[in-house]
């Protein structure tokens, strides 16, 4: 379980472009932390966005991922 996102593994749960995230997190709509030049999102601003099932599933397939599984 994270408790901060990147941009781009939540683009990718919710189907948009890396880059639609971040201009959101920079207009307020979506609420993230920037740290230097990187952006994050939290979680529970995530769990806003997915919904549980959502994150559930964006937190299996980043487990996934870590351990090299398909």
């Amino acid at each position: 379980m994270n408790l901060y996102y990147t941009p781009e593994e939540l683009a990718r749960a919710l189907k948009v472009s890396g880059e639609m995230i971040r201009s959101r997190l920079r207009r307020g709509e979506i609420q993230g932390l920037r740290l230097g030049r990187v952006w994050r999102v939290p979680r529970e601003e995530a769990l806003r966005l997915l919904g549980e099932e959502g994150l559930r599933a964006l937190d299996e397939a980043l487990a996934a991922e870590k351990e090299g599984r398909p």
